[in-house]
């Protein structure tokens, strides 16, 4: 079953805002595509978006 990115929040289209936007304990995560990316904490990437191929492109303290 696919995975549902609407339960990540919407979608930042450009890389550079996401990362703007974060806040130091969170990650910017992408999926294959990268044309969206998503702000979220370790344990929500770890609990789903890991798992259906969802990269970190911004670490956390970045």
């Amino acid at each position: 079953m696919p995975f549902d990115s609407s339960t990540l929040g919407l979608p930042y289209f450009s890389l550079e805002a996401a990362a703007v936007d974060k806040s130091p304990s969170e990650l910017v995560i992408s999926d294959e595509s990268k044309e969206n990316y998503y702000i979220v904490s370790r344990e929500v990437y770890e609990d789903g978006p890991q798992q259906h191929g969802y990269i970190i492109v911004v670490e956390e303290g970045e």
